[in-house]
């Protein structure tokens, strides 16, 4: 990130549509109200007012990932999973994940938008 810093930087995201992976180690950012998705390049994938945002817990991924629906548009976003450096990591021991996707999910439902 550059310049002026955004209020929330999620990073090391990994997001998708459906099935198809749509950045590993993006960012979400929340700013003033709007919600963004940055690719690993830090480009710009999608951004809404959080208040426009539906959020949800994915069942499956035991709240390790969000179901985001942005403009319309449904991404998969998992804050921490594209960590590198973790190295070795035993089912369950992902905890600062879901401890992000749980913070993330806190703040769209602060800012107004529908979880």
């Amino acid at each position: 990130m550059t310049g002026q810093e955004p209020e929330y930087v999620f990073d090391q995201v990994q997001i998708g549509k459906g099935l198809r992976p749509v950045a590993q180690h993006g960012f979400v950012t929340v700013d003033k109200g709007v919600l963004s998705l940055l690719g690993s390049d830090q480009q710009p994938i999608d951004s809404a007012p959080v208040s426009q945002v539906s959020a949800s817990m994915v069942r499956f991924t035991r709240g390790k990932t969000l179901a985001l629906v942005v403009n319309g548009t449904k991404y998969n976003v998992s804050p921490g999973w594209g960590a590198r450096g973790v190295g070795f990591v035993l089912p369950g021991q992902m905890g600062h994940v879901k401890t992000a996707a749980e913070a993330l999910l806190k703040l769209i439902q602060f800012g107004g938008g529908k979880a």
